[in-house]
Parts: C-alpha cells; sequence; structure tokens
C-alpha cells in the first residue's frame, strides 16, 4: 500500500489526540482521505480518457453525503441501485442528467418523481416487461435496457450476475427479443454489468465488447426500420477488484481494462456517449479507521486482540473473507514496532464468527494500545450493521496535504436515535 495512506492515517489520528477530539466514547474512528478520493477519480477519468462520459460513482460503495457532495463538485456523477440512493443524489445536488437508477425493482411512484423532479437521468429497465412502466415517461427520461452477457468473469458466486439464472438483466441469448424490443420501446441506452470483483478481466472486456456489437447491430435494425432513433449511450458498469495507489502510478488495472476494451472495440470512443458505475474501485483505498484495544489475551505463542469494530463495521471481511487490511499498531500515538507473533483480531459483537482477521502477524498488543485498519473506504461504512445495536462511529474527512481534519458526522445510535 502506498506509503502516504499509512502516513496519513497515523497522522490524523496523532492530531485528533493532540487536539482532545477524540473522547471517551470514541472507542473508534471512520476517516475519508479527500486526496486518495481525488487521485482515484482522476485516475479514471485519465483510464478512460473519453470525450463524452459520465463516471457515474455506486452509492452503494460509500452512500455518505458529504462523500457524494465532493464526488459531485468534481463533476462526476452518482449510480443509484434503490430509491433511497436517487434521493442521496438528489440532496448531494448531482444534476440529473449524471444520475443513474439501476434498481430492478422501481415502484411507479419512484419512476414519476424521476420523471417530475429529475428530468435526463438514466433509468436502466431490468427486463423487457419493466420497460412497459418506464416507456410512457421516456420524454422526461433516458431509457435504458439492461442485457445479461452470459460472460464468465470468475467472480465470487455472490457477485456473479451473468450466469443464466442471474436476476439481472435480459440474456443475450434472446437477442430477436431485444432487437423487438428495441423497436417497440423508445430505448437509447444499453447497459452491462457483468459482476463484482471480477477475477478474469477479458471476461468483462468480452461482455462490453458483445453489448457495443448488440447496439450497433440495433442502430442498423433501427436505421433499416425507418426510425430515427438510435441506442446513443452505453452504460458498461463496475466491478474490477480495488488497486493499491501504488499501481495509479504505473499501469494500472483500470488503465488496462479500458485499453483493452479500446482495442476491441474503438467505436465505443466515437460514436457513443458511455457511462460508467466504479464504486468499490474509486473508494476503496480512500478510508480508514481506528480502533482502541480493550483487551488482549495470550498464549503460549499467539494473542488474540478485542476491538470496537467488527462485523457490524465490515460484514463482507467476517461473512465472505478479509479484505487485506493493512494493520498499524498503535501505543502512546506511536507506531509500535517489535517482534511480531501470531494475532487474531476479534470484534465486539456477540457471535462467534466475529473475527476481522486470523493468524496474522503483529508486535504482542496490550490494553490501550490502537490499531489502525487501512483499507475500509468501501462497503464497510456502507455495510453498517444492525447487529446488537452498536454505534456508528464519528467519521473524520482528512486533507493530509493542507494538513487539516474535519468532522463530517459526529457518532451516532440510529437504532436510540442518539447523537455524540
Amino acid at each position: 500500500m502506498m506509503e502516504t495512506l499509512h502516513s496519513e492515517a497515523v497522522w490524523a489520528v496523532k492530531e485528533l489526540s493532540r487536539i482532545h477530539k477524540i473522547r471517551e466514547v470514541d472507542s473508534s474512528l471512520m476517516f475519508v482521505s479527500w486526496n486518495m478520493l481525488d487521485m482515484y477519480l482522476d485516475h479514471l477519468s485519465d483510464a478512460w480518457n473519453h470525450s463524452a462520459v459520465t463516471h457515474a460513482v455506486a452509492i452503494k460503495s460509500q452512500p455518505h453525503i458529504d462523500i457524494l457532495r465532493y464526488i459531485v463538485r468534481k463533476g462526476y456523477g452518482l449510480e443509484a441501485a434503490t430509491w433511497e440512493e436517487v434521493l442521496l443524489a438528489e440532496m448531494a445536488g448531482c444534476p440529473p442528467e449524471k444520475i443513474v437508477f439501476d434498481s430492478p425493482v422501481k415502484r411507479p411512484h419512484e419512476i414519476l418523481y424521476c420523471a417530475e423532479k429529475l428530468p435526463g437521468m438514466l433509468l436502466n429497465a431490468n427486463s423487457i416487461q419493466e420497460l412497459q412502466r418506464l416507456a410512457p415517461l421516456a420524454s422526461r427520461i433516458r431509457l435504458g435496457l439492461r442485457i445479461n452477457p452470459l460472460a464468465d468473469v470468475k467472480s465470487p458466486s455472490v457477485y456473479h450476475v451473468s450466469q443464466k439464472n442471474s436476476k439481472f438483466g435480459v440474456p443475450l441469448s434472446e437477442k430477436q427479443a431485444i432487437l423487438e424490443a428495441l423497436m417497440t420501446y423508445p430505448v437509447t441506452a444499453l447497459h452491462v454489468h457483468a459482476g463484482s470483483s471480477i477475477q478474469n478481466p477479458q471476461g468483462a472486456v468480452s461482455a462490453v465488447t458483445s453489448i457495443v456489437a448488440l447496439a450497433d447491430e440495433a442502430n442498423i435494425f433501427l436505421r433499416d426500420a425507418g426510425s430515427e432513433r438510435k441506442i446513443t449511450y452505453l452504460d458498461i458498469g463496475g466491478g474490477l477488484i480495488p488497486e493499491s495507489p501504488t499501481h495509479l502510478h504505473r499501469e494500472s488495472s483500470m488503465s488496462t481494462y479500458a485499453d483493452a476494451i479500446r482495442q476491441s472495440v474503438p467505436q465505443l470512443w466515437s460514436d457513443y456517449h458511455m457511462v460508467t458505475e466504479f464504486g468499490q474501485w474509486t473508494h476503496y483505498y480512500t478510508g480508514y479507521a481506528y480502533s482502541d484495544v480493550e483487551y488482549v489475551t495470550k498464549s503460549e505463542d499467539s494473542q488474540m486482540a478485542y476491538i470496537h469494530l467488527g462485523a457490524d463495521f465490515l460484514m463482507r471481511d467476517v461473512y465472505l473473507q478479509p479484505r487485506g487490511i493493512e494493520w498499524i499498531p498503535l501505543r502512546n500515538d506511536k507506531v509500535l514496532y517489535g517482534p511480531e507473533i501470531q494475532t487474531d483480531i476479534a470484534g465486539p459483537l456477540c457471535f462467534a464468527a466475529d473475527f476481522l482477521v486470523r493468524n496474522i502477524f503483529l508486535p504482542e498488543l496490550r490494553e490501550g494500545d490502537g490499531l489502525i485498519l487501512c483499507g475500509t473506504g468501501s462497503n464497510a461504512y456502507a455495510l453498517w450493521s444492525r447487529h446488537t445495536s452498536r454505534t456508528i462511529p464519528a467519521l473524520y474527512g482528512v486533507d493530509f496535504r493542507k494538513k487539516t481534519i474535519e468532522l463530517l458526522t459526529d457518532r451516532y445510535n440510529p437504532f436510540l436515535n442518539v447523537q455524540g
């Protein structure tokens, strides 16, 4: 991981301690790095280098309103997977033409609101049946259709959305039905999202290639039928595995992915407006967190540290697999070094599987130490769990270059409606 994120995280915790902002109730804290967010957003634009693109960052990866507003102020869009996320995008000040609404279960009143209050936004229908509901409002929205590319991108099973029985999109194997639907309904966009945490980028390239080919064929089909309407927008989704900041200064997976698509379907850059939805990739390395070490139990050659962040904060890590966090131990606000021993990190929740990681190696810890967790920007705060009704920690925004730190939201318990 890039040294500056490590250095920033240590500085931020030290600075809050120095100015006496860490209270007794603050057993854990969350942070967002504005500098890292800038770096990832800038690299996203540079990697694709498309003259007509909307990078609609997926809200579900990091829905904090101040972070969404920051993204919007930099000129980027937002992708909403639920009606509530549409409202968040609106609250963040996102221009309607840069909002994408992808929920597979849109209610009629939600669709009507979008047409009346957010004209020009892109609504992607999840099925041909849904086109019937969206079509009457197509004069006020941009209407898209999600296609299931039936591509093997080697996503973990819980994130794989391109298999034959997926709940997302119209299978590409039903091409004739798709072309007839594109003739019948005023669709101007096609959407493809092959999966999250993609292990096979070439499969994702093939998925995008197949959708561009479908759009090309559909435009010929429409032209030959005498229609002046065309598919003009292609929404290619997200799904790339996050990469550490150091890779952004070399040949990144994002650049490699964009270059492979450009080589396969160069007309995507000349003939279409492109939309992307990279959420986890954008946010992952923009966040870090801190927790007190409350207890440490030891055996002859190992230790178990009990901290105040667990499956409530890192649900995917506990239920699926650890994400590969960099752990930075602190003692008296200084990074702790020394001989390392086998370590388990136990969370605070009352169920047996609440371990953030097992069998890592850290210096010997003791009660009163602290742990910084680097790499918690996506799918962490966003997935805060109701289990055991714990309080959401305070969240700070950090500009390490300017050496500024600001409280974005204080600690809050949504179940008791208690703040601070």
